[in-house]
């Protein structure tokens, strides 16, 4: 029991953290006086919110009776701080240009808002999912039901604090296509954790039709619809929670089993499949058939699950945040198999949420990137965050494999061949096909191939620009190393240095020049990424050429390699002139050829009905309510540790 002088101290200390809450937090708005460089850092063919903070994009889908594609996100309007999270709208009908709903000024574009219509999303509308079809199972008329998490308490944390039913999942409906929502009266409809777990989190519902689970389970097609939900029991490790419910009623689920469960901090390998945490978070399982074009045979499905995980860490990530994926196998009752993992990207991007599109057969994946400015200059750029271009994922087949280590627990998979040889499969990433739409009326350049037997720090390829897309093959020598240099400055002192290395292979991100503000994040980013040999005659082995396809957007820089590896990340060079780039090579020896090098430089703006800049005046921090009582709730609690224990 407290004694009087302890509950006074209490009392004293808690009036302080009240008065003083917005000080305290105004000392995280440590802001750069000069803006000139906002528009020089600020993406212009990436989405971005109109002038808040922005993380997961929600809600990706297609309606085919508009023909419209569709993507919400999470917000806080007017801050570049998290909390209040409500939901943002976007639509567009190629997944390159897109539109606000309704329009982007005056907090128009906000669909869902803390406690607006769900008393029970009073402190926050977490990710969720939506699905052109009615609660009741019609998918003809247009109308769209979205199902998220909504939250009643703050703070929330998978390695502290957690109040019991601060999560829920809610229900709405939407009859126009997501501009306005009605949200279903009798809300939650998911209302706890399985009973008795102490939870780290219970959020992000992901709901779709499954055949592949509806054949394990009963053995035909039954079009129940399946939802994931992320969790994870404290002290034990992560889980994956399946739900089921019929195709005629989705306000009504049944908790099915944890589809996947390890130990906390278990990874599949420590070099290629990076953390799962202690909490799981914005979980998607899905399946893919192998195609003919990607050397499949057009008939073989594939289960998957992508997941971000909390808290966990390897030797290669500095972050307590992965973005993975899983292949598995399911097994009864209902769980699954790892066969291989892999990492989603191995830089920011972060919140992987995706749909299928029924247009194109495929399955589209959107990320988050956060800011690499450890809060530095927040106000100045007047944003924070950004999604990543929609990326396809798929099965890469890829066949008469040699020289690979059959008995290694990695991100693919092997099926011996009679010659001694391998098939090699793997979840292959790739920017969705339409991407070419950025380069409309843009300037292009291919460049010759050019060949080096010797060490080359850099070389001007004659191309300066802001924002570029870069594709071309590197055939790198063991021993040597080859890439590219970008934002170079002409006195050299800001640079960016993409490379491969070939004998330990790691794709290598090396930052440490890129801004001469020593505030923003410098870490050299590392991805594993292995080159396969195939064996192409009896007396013939031929080595995979190095496959880049790199998006650099202002600030913001996404590279593709081999359509297996990707790393998306800042960088923020402050010199005007830092708009070069060049060829690099490394090593001791060897040869190093560049072919295939195309460059299409001045991109599009992808959102052409907004102004170039904005930014509008940011809110006070004092409103930022969310925020500010997760702040004051987590001083408090923790003085009351302290006093308790004295």
């Amino acid at each position: 029991m407290l004694k009087m002088k302890d509950t006074i101290c209490l009392s004293l200390l808690f009036y302080i953290v009240n008065i003083h809450c917005e000080d305290l937090w105004k000392l995280n708005l440590t802001t750069l006086e000069d803006n000139s460089l906002f528009l020089q850092w600020r993406p212009t063919y990436h989405i971005l919110s109109p002038n808040s903070w922005m993380n997961d994009p929600c809600g990706p889908y297609y309606n085919p009776k508009t023909h419209t594609y569709h993507l919400f996100y999470q917000v806080q309007p007017g801050f570049i701080q998290w909390g209040n999270i409500s939901w943002g709208h976007l639509k567009s009908t190629d997944m390159i240009f897109w539109e606000d709903v309704t329009a982007w000024t005056n907090e128009d574009y906000l669909t869902f808002t803390p406690g607006q219509g769900n008393n029970e999303s009073r402190m926050g509308v977490f990710t969720g999912s939506a699905l052109p079809v009615s609660p009741t199972g019609d998918e003809t008329s247009g109308i769209v039901t979205v199902i998220y998490t909504s939250v009643k308490f703050l703070p929330i944390s998978w390695n502290g604090f957690y109040q019991t039913g601060s999560e829920t999942q809610s229900l709405a409906v939407s009859f126009d296509d997501g501009i306005t929502f009605e949200h279903y009266d009798k809300n939650p409809i998911v209302v706890s954790p399985p009973s008795g777990w102490n939870v780290t989190g219970w959020r992000d519902p992901k709901f779709e039709k499954s055949k592949e689970i509806d054949l394990f389970l009963y053995g035909t097609n039954q079009e129940n619809y399946y939802m994931t939900i992320s969790s994870g029991i404290r002290g034990v490790g992560p889980r994956l929670l399946l739900y089921q419910s019929s195709s005629t009623n989705l306000t009504h689920w049944t908790y099915l089993g944890s589809l996947l469960s390890v130990p906390g901090n278990f990874t599949f390998n420590q070099e290629w499949s990076g953390s799962f945490g202690f909490n799981f978070e914005v979980a998607n399982c899905f399946s893919l058939r192998e195609k003919f074009e990607d050397g499949g045979d057009n008939e073989t499905i594939h289960m998957f699950t992508a997941i971000g995980t909390e808290g966990g860490n390897t030797s290669l990530h500095q972050s307590t945040h992965w973005s993975i994926w899983i292949e598995g196998n399911l097994r009864k009752p209902i769980d699954m198999d790892i066969l291989a993992s892999g990492v989603m990207d191995w830089g920011d991007a972060y919140a992987f949420n995706s749909f299928y599109d029924p247009v194109y057969d495929r399955r589209i994946f959107y990320g988050w990137v956060r800011e690499s400015h450890r809060s530095y200059g927040e106000r100045a750029f007047g944003y924070n965050g950004q999604i990543t271009l929609p990326r396809e994922v798929f099965i890469q087949v890829i066949s008469n494999v040699v020289h690979i280590n059959e008995s290694l627990n990695a991100s693919w998979t092997l099926t011996s061949n009679q010659d001694e040889t391998f098939t090699f499969k793997t979840l292959g990433i790739r920017p969705i096909d339409e991407i070419v739409n950025l380069r409309k009326t843009n300037e292009f350049i291919r460049k010759q191939s050019q060949k080096f037997h010797q060490r080359i720090d850099y070389l001007h390829m004659n191309v300066t620009s802001l924002n570029f897309e870069l594709k071309g093959n590197i055939n790198i020598s063991l021993n040597s190393t080859a890439g590219f240099v970008f934002r170079r400055s002409t006195n050299g002192l800001e640079y960016t240095t993409l490379y491969y290395n070939s004998s330990n292979e790691y794709l290598i991100l090396n930052r440490t020049s890129s801004s001469l503000i020593k505030q923003f994040d410098d870490q050299t980013i590392y991805a594993k990424h292995l080159l396969l040999t195939r064996q192409i005659s009896t007396n013939f082995v031929e080595k995979e050429l190095l496959s880049l396809h790199i998006f650099l957007d202002n600030s913001l820089l996404e590279v593709y390699v081999n359509n297996r590896t990707v790393i998306s990340t800042h960088i923020y060079p402050s010199l005007s002139d830092s708009l070069e780039l060049g060829y690099f090579v490394g090593g001791t020896d060897g040869t190093v050829e560049f072919s295939d090098v195309s460059i299409w430089f001045n991109l599009q703006n992808a959102f052409s009905l907004r102004p170039l800049n904005t930014s509008t005046h940011l809110v006070n921090p004092s409103v930022n309510n969310a925020a500010i009582h997760s702040f004051q709730l987590s001083v408090f609690l923790f003085l009351f540790y302290l006093f308790h224990s004295l």
